[in-house]
């Protein structure tokens, strides 16, 4: 159980406390280290995870009382006397200091857990270093738990270099949707899709959701995308006490002004605040832990959290001179650096027409090429109406920019017909997933020079969602190379991202992954990391990390996917699907079955090009034959009427069921098509259809169709390393590979590969990269002498420190400090260490 608000201040109302988490409890009951930390700022359950922890392990896990610091020495050790057993008690009251705690330490005879909460608060750091110390050297009798906000104030670097630290931060405590289903599923019109939005809202932070969810059940009509005013000011309240009260006036103003940026850098904060010393305030504010997160990806960007984000937005915004003064700041920086179109919302914002039109004029191509998920909405007061043509194009362009369509096009009909214009409506009706708005227009378009990259774009994301993909590639390539000729930087990131998706729908996993993640990238490198068009790169990932059975970073890029959506249908319905199949393939059917539901009930509220339908129809599928109803997998499969936009998909998945129905001979005959190398038909499918044919002809006696299903499955594993058809397959088609694969010398290696653990490379059939994270690149791999020198670089240790530590010159330290960063494409050492955390590297 977790309490999601650690302790409510007297007249706010105490948040429910039903929401399990069995898989925090699981990573503190099976960690093997000697420390662990669980940091985050307020509200994040640190208190309560640990103390039911301690419920949990009673007995194993001992809490420190509160207190003073310095007391420290004598609660520590009465904790660990309360674990003794009776007969060990000691006698005489031991001395209190570090040598009572020792003595009380050697009469343990079974393993405990210390557990401190507010560790830099309830001891000094010369006191919590050596408490870290002693119970580190203590064996494995004994184990540190420290909560605090922010950062303890111990050498974390020497532990991690041990592998004897396990942290526990606000990415590991953030609800999931389901965990936050769980705490929302009594609201009346809750959806799913209701419960993703407040989810991405609060980037899963516990009280903020609980706080939501007492607001909307006071509600009768609750509108779970947008939260009740109620809600904001049961969140706005709780923050102002917990975080902005525990500030001095001068810190708290800085914050204010940095409200106004959706994401902060060094030279950013800067120019908002009139400090120089924007990059250490930064790694302050961060290290203190005021709701200050490090964004992955290039750069040593920042970003406050959306939701106190809004709060100190409307503090700035009770002082109308103030207010101007940032967003005219913020709008200086952004003419300089990009992207535009945070530079056109400042300027409007900051009440400066003339120049944002000026903006727009020159950068319209790339300003109206999508839209952005933003945590914070800027107060922007246009004059009075009818404004000038070109006016009402720049407020429908930041209209745009923040998924008003309805808005943006009712600005256009005061400006005419031009080709900004039109390129707002083709993005409006691109965002709406307007088929008509979009096919018509953009092939008129098309054929202007300035409108073409733009035109492509839209068709080819069209053409993608209808099935089309032959036709999606060849505009989508092309709007992206007009793209980059042109310096379209946001129409470029949103082309790969379509492409992306196009590669891994047709099977070209490392080509999905190459795209997706260049995107990713350059979307962080240019400050559009919150298009969400880049949850299409995340998409792509999440279907080549289902492939390659790595289902850990497949979840993790279809939540990222989901909470960069911006609520957009197709994304979300997208996601629904991917995640159905993650989960099926890791045996959560109940999830599995509410996830496809959900969807398929948002589904049938409008207009779902063919292609989706059918996949959230073969997905429920899938799912119902993994259940054992072959009946009803059949009967589903049935139910399609017309042209079947996935011919090859649907195949497979009926001669899934056909064999599990007992008809081989017809399931060899439906997938026998598919075996072939066709325009249409991805490698996914011909990597299933081989196997589904091989274990079709074993059971009918048919050696040479066993042999040649195989063959275009192997080969397929051997370019691609598809593995989770194998794998779905289970031990009859392992067995059935011992049986052949001596016959078939040449696949020996794409065989033991496939035998190996899908994260460990195994022979060059299978030999991939290291997994890219969701928001970065995938890099040249590090020598095991690199990976050394990249812990290290995690503390403070200078090159000369590295350098006696390990034996080796000075310059030598230096030039693998070197190839790090040329790796990692780092220009500093911080901006390293973030990148290989982002990596999974460290």
């Amino acid at each position: 159980m977790t309490i999601v608000e650690d302790s409510p201040a007297p007249g706010r109302p105490r948040v429910d406390r039903l929401v399990s988490r069995p898989r925090l409890l699981a990573r503190l009951d099976s960690a093997g280290t000697a420390l662990t930390v669980v940091s985050a700022a307020a509200g994040w359950g640190k208190s309560t995870l640990l103390a039911s922890w301690a419920r949990h392990r009673r007995g194993q896990v001992v809490p420190v009382a509160a207190g003073s610091a310095a007391g420290i020495w004598a609660r520590v050790s009465a904790a660990v006397s309360s674990a003794l057993p009776v007969d060990a008690q000691p006698v005489d009251r031991p001395p209190d200091g570090p040598d009572g705690l020792a003595a009380t330490l050697e009469r343990l005879r079974s393993p405990i857990a210390i557990v401190l909460d507010d560790c830099n608060d309830a001891a000094p750091p010369d006191a919590l270093a050596v408490l870290a110390h002693m119970t580190g050297s203590g064996g494995a009798l004994t184990r540190l738990v420290l909560a605090c906000r922010g950062t303890p104030a111990l050498d974390l670097h020497r532990w991690r270099m041990d592998g004897q630290l396990l942290e526990l931060t606000e990415d590991d405590l953030a609800f999931s949707v389901d965990e936050a289903a769980e705490l929302l599923g009594d609201i009346p019109a809750m959806s799913r899709a209701g419960v993703a939005d407040l989810r991405a809202l609060a980037e899963g932070w516990p009280t903020g959701l609980g706080l939501t969810a007492v607001a909307l059940r006071r509600q009768v009509d609750p509108a779970p995308a947008v939260p009740a005013a109620e809600a904001a000011e049961f969140v706005g309240d709780y923050l102002r006490a917990e975080v902005l009260a525990t500030l001095d006036p001068p810190r708290r103003d800085l914050l204010a002004a940095m409200s106004v940026a959706e994401r902060l850098t060094a030279g950013l904060v800067n120019a908002l605040t009139g400090r120089a010393d924007g990059e250490a305030l930064l790694v302050e504010l961060h290290r203190q832990g005021i709701f200050l997160r490090g964004c992955p990806g290039p750069g040593d960007w920042y970003r406050l959290h959306p939701m106190l984000a809004r709060v100190l937005y409307q503090e700035l915004s009770r002082d109308d001179d103030r207010l101007l003064r940032a967003h005219r700041r913020a709008a200086g920086w952004y003419l300089m650096h990009g992207p535009p179109v945070e530079a056109l919302r400042h300027l409007l914002a900051a009440r400066q027409w003339a120049t944002a039109v000026e903006v727009l004029d020159r950068h319209w191509a790339d300003i109206t090429a999508g839209r952005r998920r933003l945590g914070v909405r800027p107060i922007i007061t246009p004059p009075d109406l009818p404004p000038h043509p070109r006016l009402a194009l720049a407020l429908a362009a930041e209209r745009l920019d923040a998924g008003d369509t309805t808005a943006a096009r009712q600005l256009v009909s005061l400006a005419g017909d031009d080709t900004v214009a039109t390129a707002v409506r083709l993005t409006a009706a691109r965002v709406e997933g307007s088929h008509g708005g979009v096919g018509a227009t953009a092939n008129a378009a098309a054929g202007e020079p300035l409108l073409r990259p733009h035109a492509l774009l839209c068709l080819g994301a069209d053409e993608l969602q209808h099935g089309r993909l032959t036709e999606a590639q060849r505009h989508l390539g092309e709007a992206w190379t007009l793209a980059r000729q042109h310096g379209l930087d946001h129409v470029a990131i949103s082309a790969a991202g379509q492409i992306a998706v196009r590669h891994a729908t047709m099977g070209r996993l490392y080509d999905a992954v190459r795209v997706g993640t260049g995107s990713l990238e350059q979307g962080c490198r240019i400050g559009l990391a919150e298009s969400v068009d880049l949850s299409w790169s995340r998409l792509a990932l999440a279907e080549a990390y289902l492939q390659w059975d790595r289902f850990d970073e497949a979840w993790r890029c279809v939540e990222a996917a989901q909470a960069g959506s911006g609520g957009d249908r197709a994304v979300r319905l997208a996601a629904a699907v991917l995640e159905t199949r993650v989960r099926v393939a890791t045996g959560r059917l109940a999830q599995a079955y509410e996830t496809l539901r959900a969807a398929q009930h948002e589904s049938a509220a409008g207009d779902v090009p063919a292609p989706t339908r059918r996949a959230l129809g073969l997905a429920d599928a899938e799912l119902r034959l993994a259940c054992g109803d072959t009946a009803a997998a059949h009967k589903r499969l049935a139910s399609w009427a017309g042209d079947d936009p996935w011919p090859g998909e649907a195949a497979v998945v009926e001669g899934q069921v056909l064999l599990a129905l007992g008809r081989p001979a017809a399931a060899g005959r439906v997938v026998a098509p598919y075996l072939a190398d066709g325009p249409d038909t991805s490698l996914t499918c011909r990597c299933a259809a081989g196997v589904t044919v091989a274990l079709a002809a074993e059971a009918v006696g048919d050696r040479p169709a066993v042999v040649r299903g195989l063959e275009v499955a192997l080969t397929v594993a051997d370019e691609q390393d598809h593995r989770r058809a194998f794998t779905a397959a289970g031990h009859r088609l392992r067995s059935l590979l011992e049986a052949v694969a001596p016959t078939m010398a040449s696949y020996a290696p794409v065989v033991a590969a496939l035998a190996a653990p899908p994260e460990a490379p195994a022979g060059p059939g299978l030999a991939r990269p290291p997994g890219p994270a969701v928001d970065g690149p995938t890099v040249e791999p590090l020598t095991s002498r690199e990976m050394t020198v990249l812990r290290y670089l995690q503390g403070t240790l200078s090159h000369v420190e590295i350098a006696a530590l390990l034996y080796i010159s000075v310059n030598t330290v230096k030039t693998h400090v070197k190839n790090i960063y040329r790796k990692l494409g780092a220009a500093r050492r911080t901006q390293a260490v973030r990148v290989a955390r982002d990596l999974r590297l460290l």
